[in-house]
């Protein structure tokens, strides 16, 4: 009865949440299911040998096929749509965090001057070494092909692996489930529905973590399964390792697959009225668990000083604003206005609050019905499943699927326009095999005409062949998205490779691209890979003025070589290179912005501040020397007085109001800089009285050598 009520909770709330907007219901979808179950209906000596055929393959041979297909769909979206890079920033910072951890380490060290390499989601740690965003645990899977020298290659092995857990639990939950229906149909069928999808191509060729997710949750929940049919200590110590790995991934899965394994281990327990709980598998699966978890705390603690405190916390604490803008729950201070603005504004100005958390509910569980299916409404047909015949190893698939849904409801940022609603792909294989198990359920009277074999052979056809179709305006729609997006984009390792260069700085104007290159451990101190500053990396080629320079063009070629003079004597720190690495803030915000005019057409913007708020940049000198030191900006209407200072040491007060928007040159101040690691600091002391706020523009921080004439 419990599993029923669950089955019509959860059709609810699919319901719900996935199907009332338009988008759900395209017609092409509808048509295409219509028109593939009249079609699959009356070609009866066909479909009604499909379930027999499908099963008749030898289980080996057809699994290890639908695995090599789902690698080779992997494979060729890698090669020919990506062109063996990241397609995401955030698949570069993956990258970039396993080149470290191939090295035997979380961070990577950053060479001089420091601000030259800054980048999105990358951030200088506690120990000063640069640390990714994203916890260790993919980049630990992807560490392994990045020793390999194939890093791009470890989707396609993702794709391959979530065939054989989709598998895996497809045979425990129809041990476990003893249904009549044939569970190893409903298995093979489930794993052909998954074959078409976009969706899945994406999220196993980009170095994205949310498949390899999938995989250790479906592996976790077959084992669970297994153990509950036959315990055994191998299965408890598997359990344990894979929920261990997936918190170590993606926290918030991981604990969603964590409760839902617990739940029904505990479940199996109280329906077999044992009296003593099972301490010693327990303890097993926690000591499983326990290396993956001290990895998680291991690498917090060097990246962020504390074992409890993520690094996503740490990056946008000093990258955004608010400081917690990028946690979990409810309120005035979720949603960060430097990364996700358009999602910010869409909450207004109360916040994230339940309705908002509604609304990207149903925006996530709607695309991943177009994600999965290309029509929303066969999604349906997992929790239709439970009502007409419940059993509990669907019912555990189907609490997983609502568990990590609704668990999403506490992030405020939703889908993304090529990968659509990526944070519930982990659910994917499990509302596969569900609606599978659903199409291969034999209809409870038969005709002569509707026998069982008919039906179910017919429903596997049609919802085969209407995902096909409906899928294809998804993939034309976002492959189109990809093309255009990464079609000019270069492989920086693969430029040097080709062109022979061991000496020199590399710039490129791509940040994907840089960051997933950066790996100052195998470039040493003669090959630099970084970002175009637009303004000559000057402090770069202070440190460096024997290498040579190159410029990273579209297409894997490279631009001349050329060997500009050394820059002259003094200081030049491009003040938005800070952003977001190394800039630490207290009571406001500071990002990049584009402003023409200014120093490589970009500058440093305040903004969210207030008498008292502070701005710290680090910054490095490398060569001593007495400078007249001033800060260059932009001043405006609505900008605010800072006092700035170098270690700690005044220097002339940045007087930030002006009538109109206009470049400002500072007041310069004579001082001996030592070569090394300095701090920029700007405090903000008020603002004129025509003013109408606090904001500030700082562009550079200039050091002059003055120049001394004789008398």
């Amino acid at each position: 009865m419990a599993t029923r009520i669950l089955g019509a909770v959860g059709l609810i709330a699919w319901a719900a949440l996935a199907l009332p907007r338009a988008s759900a219901w395209p017609i092409a979808g509808a048509a295409a299911l219509l028109g593939a179950l009249v079609v699959a209906l009356a070609l009866k000596p066909v479909t009604s040998r499909v379930p027999e055929a499908l099963v008749a393959i030898p289980s080996r041979v057809f699994v290890t096929t639908c695995a090599l297909v789902a690698a080779a769909i992997s494979y060729v979206f890698v090669h020919a749509t990506l062109h063996e890079a990241p397609l995401s920033i955030d698949a570069s910072v993956y990258l970039m965090e396993a080149r470290a951890i191939a090295h035997g380490s979380f961070g990577a060290p950053i060479p001089e001057p420091a601000l030259a390499f800054g980048q999105r989601f990358l951030f200088e740690g506690a120990d000063g070494r640069m640390y990714g965003v994203f916890p260790p645990g993919y980049p630990l899977f992807v560490a392994l092909f990045v020793k390999l020298g194939v890093p791009m290659l470890a989707g396609p092995v993702t794709a391959g692996l979530l065939v054989l857990a989709q598998y895996a639990l497809g045979r425990a939950v129809g041990i476990v489930s003893r249904a009549s229906d044939d569970g190893e149909l409903a298995t093979r069928a489930s794993l052909l529905l998954t074959l078409p999808s976009f969706a899945r191509a994406i999220e196993t060729a980009d170095l994205l973590s949310h498949a390899f997710v999938a995989v250790l949750v479906t592996t976790a929940l077959a084992c669970a399964l297994f153990y509950a049919a036959r315990p055994s200590r191998a299965l408890a110590a598997a359990i344990g390792a894979c929920v261990g790995w997936t918190i170590s991934a993606r926290l918030l899965d991981g604990v969603v697959a964590a409760a839902v394994v617990v739940v029904t281990l505990a479940v199996v327990h109280a329906r077999r009225s044992e009296r003593a709980l099972p301490i010693r598998p327990l303890a097993l699966a926690l000591a499983a668990a326990l290396p993956f978890l001290a990895l998680l705390a291991a690498e917090q603690r060097v990246a962020t000083g504390s074992v409890f405190t993520p690094t996503q916390s740490e990056y946008f604490a000093r990258s955004d604003y608010p400081p917690q803008c990028h946690r979990l729950g409810f309120g005035a201070d979720i949603g960060c206005n430097v990364e996700h603005p358009d999602a910010v504004a869409k909450d207004g100005a109360d916040g994230y609050r339940i309705d908002d958390a509604l609304r990207v509910t149903r925006e996530r569980a709607s695309v991943l019905g177009e994600d999965l299916f290309g029509f929303a409404p066969i999604g349906l047909l997992a929790f239709l499943l439970l009502v007409r015949r419940p059993s509990g190893g669907d019912a555990a698939c189907a609490a997983f699927v609502l568990a990590l849904t609704i668990a999403y409801g506490l992030f405020y940022y939703g889908n993304a326009p090529a990968y659509g609603a990526r944070h519930l792909f982990p659910a994917a294989p499990c509302l596969y095999l569900l609606v599978a198990r659903a199409l291969a359920v034999p209809p409870h009277r038969e005709s002569g005409w509707l026998d069982g074999a008919h039906v179910r052979g017919a429903a596997i056809v049609a919802a085969i062949t209407a995902i096909a179709i409906a899928q294809r305006p998804v993939w034309l729609l976002r492959q189109k998205r990809v093309v255009d997006f990464h079609a000019s984009r270069s492989d920086l390792r693969r430029i040097v490779q080709r062109h022979s260069i061991d000496r020199g700085i590399v710039e490129s104007r791509d940040p994907t691209a840089v960051t997933a290159a950066f790996d100052p451990l195998l470039d040493g101190r003669d090959r630099h890979i970084v970002l175009d500053d637009r303004s000559g990396n000057v402090e770069l080629r202070r440190v460096h003025p024997e290498l040579p320079l190159f410029l990273a063009l579209d297409h894997d070629e490279i631009g001349r070589l050329y060997a500009p003079p050394p820059p002259p004597p003094g200081l030049f720190v491009e003040l938005e290179r800070a952003w977001p690495s190394f800039q630490r803030t207290n009571g406001l915000g500071a990002r990049y912005f584009d402003f023409v005019g200014a120093s490589g057409d970009a500058a440093l913007f305040v903004a969210w501040s207030r008498e008292g708020a502070m701005l710290t940049i680090p910054f490095d000198v490398s060569v001593a020397g007495h400078f007249a030191l001033r800060v260059d900006g932009i001043a405006g209407p609505d900008h605010g007085d800072y006092a700035i200072a170098i270690d700690g040491e005044p220097l002339a007060t940045w007087r930030g109001w002006a009538e109109k928007t206009e470049k400002r040159r500072g007041d310069a101040v004579t001082r001996d800089l030592a070569i090394g690691r300095h701090t920029f600091i700007a405090r903000c002391i008020g603002r004129a009285p025509e003013s109408t706020g606090w904001l500030a523009i700082f562009d550079t921080l200039v050091g002059e050598v003055p120049i001394v004439t004789a008398d």
